[in-house]
């Protein structure tokens, strides 16, 4: 009686069966659960590679305003053939880069000050880098927390890549293994 239970439990159908649902486990670990992972592992990598093509060009910016000062510092500092198109330029980009850095504290100086003094373009130009600057460690540091928040995932992946090769594998013994009982 024993003997006959045991037949039954080690008949070949049953190393078929259970093999063949390691299999479908496999394939579901493999194709749905990895799958998701990988949905927002790329959700991800699209985010991170948004803030490195940001931060690209926050140091274009801060770059720009650097050769602008300077630009305005030698156009000032000679004498213009056209003086007042000179203080116009200048103007506007004092006003462009008020409005473009958020720097409104320096809207009064703006208004007080000789249009062409160069003590408010360095201010302001040092401000609006020091803003870019504070732009672009605000932006690198949210790349990295999304670094932080892929990681989980690919070790997730990765263990359920090693759970799904054990079950395919042991699948495949169990489906051979029905020849070795039939002996």
């Amino acid at each position: 009686m024993l003997k006959s239970r045991l037949d039954r439990l080690l008949a070949p159908w049953v190393f078929v069966l259970t093999g063949i649902l390691f299999n479908i486990l496999s394939a579901v670990i493999t194709h749905y659960f990895i799958g998701l992972n990988n949905d927002q592992i790329s959700l991800l990598d699209r985010e991170i590679g948004k803030k490195q093509v940001l931060i690209d060009s926050l140091w274009q910016s801060k770059t720009e305003v650097e050769r602008k000062k300077e630009f305005f510092v030698l156009l000032l500092s000679s004498k213009p053939d056209n003086p007042s198109l000179a203080e116009t330029f200048y103007h506007d980009y004092l006003r462009q880069v008020l409005g473009n850095y958020g720097l409104q504290d320096f809207e009064t100086r703006m208004q007080q000050h000789d249009p062409t003094d160069l003590e408010l373009l360095l201010d302001l130009s040092s401000a609006a880098q020091e803003s870019i600057i504070a732009s672009i460690n605000n932006t690198y540091f949210e790349s990295l927390e999304l670094r932080d928040a892929k990681m989980p995932l690919e070790a997730d992946n990765s263990r359920l890549f090693s759970i799904a090769i054990f079950l395919q594998v042991t699948g495949l013994i169990l489906v051979l293994a029905r020849d070795l009982r039939r002996r």
